[in-house]
């Protein structure tokens, strides 16, 4: 792939549409490459800032509108595609308002493997937890910021009680009753 080509692709063709790209999504937009001329025009594109690497396999589309807080649920959602993931922990917490610290990295629980992120959108940390499926649907939401599940009060205060207890301080348990009426006034609605 030449300059030309990826402009004409990533800028102003099919590739606009895709904020997020793996290997073989770009693999599929340049066909015509062979395996070696593929693997150096990915690191041109990267070198020129026209993708930016997020993880192996994974890049960003810099030609794509910036995205705002859906970003983070984009990039969860490529990071671990096969698996469940919601914000938990002192994110979530924070967001309901049971914690009035705000974390500067979105912790994200997943039933695939830990990891840590460091994105355009924001920091991101993958936390396994060994929970159910259907136990996980029960006690998320979508968030409409990010467009990613997001844990009730209560499962987010339990999930940091399992895995980051050193850090139950940080809960007002005043608000954090508050932040639980509020989820369940919410559900009612």
């Amino acid at each position: 792939m030449n300059l030309e080509e990826a402009i004409r692709v990533l800028v102003l063709g099919p590739g606009r549409q895709f904020p997020a790209l793996n290997t073989a999504g770009l693999r599929t937009l340049f066909h015509n490459d062979d395996d070696n001329a593929f693997r150096k025009g990915l690191r041109k594109l990267v070198g020129i800032g026209l993708i930016e690497r997020v993880a192996r396999g994974l890049y960003l589309n810099l030609a794509h509108p910036h995205m705002g807080f859906r970003g983070i649920g984009i990039l969860a959602r490529r990071l671990r595609p096969r698996h469940l993931s919601y914000l938990s922990y002192e994110y979530a917490l924070s967001q309901h308002g049971s914690i009035s610290q705000v974390p500067m990295v979105y912790i994200i629980a997943t039933t695939g493997r830990p990891g840590k992120y460091a994105t355009r959108y924001g920091d991101l940390e993958f936390s396994h937890t060994n929970r159910g499926e259907a136990q996980i649907l029960r006690g998320t939401e979508t968030d409409p910021a990010t467009e990613m599940l997001i844990a009730s009060p209560e499962l987010a205060a339990d999930d940091l009680r399992r895995i980051r207890p050193w850090n139950l301080h940080l809960i007002d348990d005043e608000m954090h009753q508050d932040a639980i009426a509020d989820w369940e006034r919410m559900l009612a609605s």
